[in-house]
């Protein structure tokens, strides 16, 4: 009996209750490499938002937001071959998100490392922009409709006095439940 009890409570310690999700994530991409420039607020760029299928788990908003940032390799053919694509990751823009107690998501794009790469030819503005972009489009996908109108704020940290200026793209925004 209690050797059937030890291997039963062994079995227990070694499983956990996770949640796997796959979510639709939007990043904002580089398309460095292509031939490609696409319209974002009235400007030619070469960069826009795509959606890929991501399995997220913990803490949700929260790893979503996180999600928008993680690395993007772009399949490489016999003349294409980037290493990396989302601008927040080549930009060294670190993201993450938390809940506060009202309810409230706070979104960090943290600029402390910030440096701009070579070979992409785009302004930090440009970027936070088309992030921000990603982020609500995340989160809209995200938002069930039974679900309570979601605030997000926006914080733009790290910033120096070269670029304070891009503080002004925070604020904030509600997603609609």
């Amino acid at each position: 009996m209690r050797k059937i009890l030890t291997l039963l409570l062994m079995s227990v310690s070694l499983s956990y209750a996770t949640t796997l999700e796959v979510l639709r994530v939007f990043q904002p991409l580089s398309l460095h490499g292509t031939d490609v420039d696409h319209e974002f607020q009235g400007e030619v760029v070469q960069a826009r938002i795509f959606s890929r299928p991501m399995v997220l788990s913990g803490a949700m908003p929260e790893n979503l937001v996180s999600a928008i940032a993680t690395p993007h390799r772009m399949p490489a053919i016999f003349n294409y071959e980037v290493k990396e694509c989302n601008l927040l990751t080549l930009f060294q823009v670190e993201v993450f998100g938390e809940m506060d107690d009202s309810g409230e998501l706070k979104v960090v794009f943290n600029l402390a490392k910030m440096k701009a790469p070579e070979g992409v030819d785009l302004p930090i503005r440009t970027v936070l922009k088309l992030s921000i972009q990603a982020l609500k489009k995340t989160l809209e996908d995200y938002q069930q409709p039974e679900n309570q109108p979601l605030k997000v704020k926006l914080v733009i940290e790290g910033t120096t006095e070269k670029n304070s200026s891009l503080r002004d793209l925070g604020g904030g925004f509600v997603v609609a439940g």
